[in-house]
């Protein structure tokens, strides 16, 4: 019969305390893992629930997700856990004024975590909130992991603060600039039987002062005004040796307030992902492309896009990584017609509060733009919260 284990708050170790006796016997120890579901309270209401086995395998199910986890006895009979391939190891005590309640102290850190056990009811409280995750908490480096895969089913919400500058054959071009905001939020549907997830990703761009010719040799800088909504609906999913495949359909909106900063048509496309995960980081490309259907503009639309996107990993949820996205307009001359920024960043995880943040920072290079007037340097700071999507629970 499987026991739970409820980890109930952290507090920094009490030096004195009288009735916690340490817990040295083998048999003891493992009896509190063996066949044991821990819970712990993340963030906003979140859930961890972890399964640990007599063999020494285990699960962390968190935001939506799947971690694997392993645990031992060492040779100085403390319970050793796997996280991120690194082991994290405990000094197990037991309350002698209260059956059933025990402390563990991790030998690294010196952190400190209460928890009962009971085979009748779980008691949800707050868990570990580290980087370094734990029994029941994904580690930052793993959760950086998770969110370079495109196919995870965790939901994040993405915002984008860009940078641009320009350049070109027109007078002034490369005296102009501009800042972008772009809103990009993760709906993931995960499929049961681990077949896969279902994505909606909107994204609503915003431009603050966009400069645009004005067809008299000068630039109109705009406001604030709302760009064209784009969207994809798509698949995706990854394979046991870490295969990244995915497809669907991609799609933009007319909703720019202001024509000069959209081209009022509908349009939509197919997509199609492909790549490789594993502990070294990720490589993809997302390859899309456009047609226009309907819609009062006169410019037709007819793009190929290819998002290459790398994430090489460090340690602590650091990674080298990137997403710049190349075009090739194909109603443009053709010396006109592609767009290729190369692109270079820095991302950092984080577990704030018991919450997982992605931080990043990116430059772009355009070494190939529109002769007349095109970005020529982007720095983009992305700032990502994940959040609980509850309709995958249990999935």
């Amino acid at each position: 019969m499987k026991k739970f284990l409820s980890l109930i708050m952290i507090l920094p170790r009490l030096a004195g305390a009288q009735d916690w006796q340490p817990v040295t016997d083998p048999q003891a120890l493992g009896a509190l893992f063996t066949d044991t579901v821990q819970t712990a309270e993340l963030a906003g209401g979140s859930i961890a629930v972890a399964s640990y086995n007599a063999d020494g395998t285990g699960e962390l199910e968190a935001w939506g997700d799947t971690f694997p986890r392993e645990w031992q006895l060492d040779e100085n009979n403390r319970i050793c856990i796997l996280v991120d391939r690194r082991p994290q190891c405990w000094e197990i005590e037991r309350n002698a004024a209260k059956p059933g309640e025990y402390r563990g102290t991790k030998i690294e850190s010196g952190e400190t975590v209460i928890f009962s056990v009971t085979a009748q009811q779980v008691q949800l409280d707050a868990g570990p909130r580290t980087d370094s995750g734990g029994s029941a908490q994904p580690s930052a480096a793993e959760m950086a992991q998770k969110l370079a895969n495109p196919t995870n089913p965790i939901m994040t919400i993405g915002n984008n603060f860009d940078y641009v500058l320009f350049d070109g054959d027109l007078t002034d071009a490369d005296d102009q600039s501009s800042f972008r905001y772009l809103f990009q939020t993760v709906f993931p549907f995960k499929l049961s039987d681990n077949r896969g997830t279902v994505f909606f990703r909107p994204a609503v761009p915003i431009f603050f002062n966009e400069p645009v010719p004005d067809g008299f040799g000068g630039f109109d800088d705009k406001g604030v005004d709302l760009g064209d909504i784009g969207f994809d609906f798509s698949y995706g999913q990854t394979s046991k040796s870490g295969w990244i495949y995915g497809g669907g359909l991609v799609g933009t909106l007319p909703t720019a307030t202001d024509d000069a900063l959209g081209k009022d048509r509908w349009s939509a496309g197919p997509e199609g992902l492909f790549g490789k995960i594993g502990s070294w980081g990720a490589a993809l490309a997302l390859v899309t492309h456009q047609w226009d259907f309907a819609g009062s503009g006169d410019a037709d639309v007819n793009v190929t896009s290819l998002t290459y996107v790398y994430a090489f990993a460090l340690q602590e949820g650091w990674q080298i990584a990137a997403a710049p996205v190349i075009t090739y307009d194909h109603e443009q001359a053709s010396s006109n017609a592609l767009s290729l920024p190369l692109g270079i960043g820095i991302a950092k995880t984080s577990i704030i509060r018991g919450r997982p943040w992605k931080f990043q920072l990116q430059y772009w290079n355009y070494i190939e733009a529109n002769d007349a007037f095109a970005p020529e340097h982007l720095i983009r700071l992305s700032i990502s919260p994940v959040v609980s999507a509850p309709w995958n629970a249990g999935r």
